[in-house]
C-alpha cells in the first residue's frame, strides 16, 4: 500500500529529551492515528528499526531504549500503517548521546577576568582528534556556536571562539562539548568556564598624584 495523501503526519519526540547521557534510559514516542501500527526508522539503517502496536485505546506507541549508547545515536523518523495505507514520515528527531568521549578543555585568553567592554578569546582543546567544538553560553539567554577544529601535527585539536564586548549586565558562563566521526555522539561536557567582568576604573581628572 502507499500513502493516500489524506493521512496526518505522525509526531515523533523523546522523553526526557533528545540529549541523553551515556547509559541513561530514553523513550521515543510516535503519535499517529487510532488503530494504526507505528514504525520507527533510523537513518542509515537498512532494515526497519522497530515496530510497535499503539497503547490500548491510544494513538501513540513507545519505543524504549533502556541504556543509551552510541549505537542508538542518530536521526530517527516514524510513520504508521493504517487500513488505508502508509502515512508520511514524521519530522526528523536527532537523538544525541553525551559522554562517549572524555571531556575537552576550555580556557580564556588572555584571562578569564575581563574589563567591561573588553574582548576575550575562548580556547578549546583536546588530544582526541575531535572534528567539531560546540560551545554553549548557559543561562537565561542560551546561545551556541559551532566551529570545526584545527588539527596539529602533535595530535592536538583546537578551536578559538572570539567573544565580546563583554559587559556586566549578563552572566558569561560557558561549557564545551565535541564530536568526532558522528554529529550525534558527543564528549562529556567540559568544566564550566565563567568570565569575571571587572568595571573599568574612572580616570582621575586631576591626573596622577606624586609624592612631595
Amino acid at each position: 500500500m502507499v500513502a493516500t495523501g489524506t493521512l496526518s503526519r505522525p509526531t515523533l519526540w523523546a522523553e526526557p529529551g533528545s540529549l541523553i547521557p551515556w547509559g541513561d534510559p530514553v523513550t521515543l514516542w510516535c503519535q499517529g492515528t487510532l488503530g494504526a501500527e507505528e514504525h520507527l526508522d533510523k537513518e542509515g539503517s537498512i532494515q526497519l528499526w522497530d515496530t510497535q502496536k499503539p497503547l490500548k485505546s491510544k494513538n501513540k506507541a513507545k519505543f524504549p531504549i533502556t541504556h543509551m549508547t552510541e549505537r542508538y545515536a542518530g536521526r530517527y523518523y516514524c510513520r504508521y500503517l493504517s487500513p488505508t495505507g502508509w502515512s508520511e514520515r514524521s519530522d526528523p528527531l536527532e537523538l544525541v548521546v553525551q559522554g562517549f568521549y572524555s571531556k575537552p578543555s576550555l580556557s580564556a585568553l588572555p584571562s578569564s577576568v575581563v574589563s567591561s567592554g573588553g574582548n576575550v578569546t575562548l580556547q578549546c582543546g583536546s588530544w582526541q582528534g575531535f572534528h567539531r567544538f560546540i560551545l554553549t553560553k548557559e543561562g537565561e539567554h542560551r546561545l551556541s556556536w559551532i566551529l570545526n577544529s584545527k588539527l596539529y601535527s602533535d595530535g592536538q585539536s583546537q578551536a578559538l571562539f572570539p567573544m565580546g564586548p563583554v559587559t556586566p549586565s549578563h552572566r558569561w558562563t560557558f561549557r564545551l562539548v565535541c564530536d568526532r566521526d558522528r554529529p550525534q555522539v558527543w564528549s562529556l561536557p567540559s568544566d564550566v568556564l565563567e568570565l569575571l567582568v571587572s568595571e573599568a576604573l574612572p580616570l582621575d581628572p586631576a591626573g596622577p598624584h606624586h609624592g612631595l
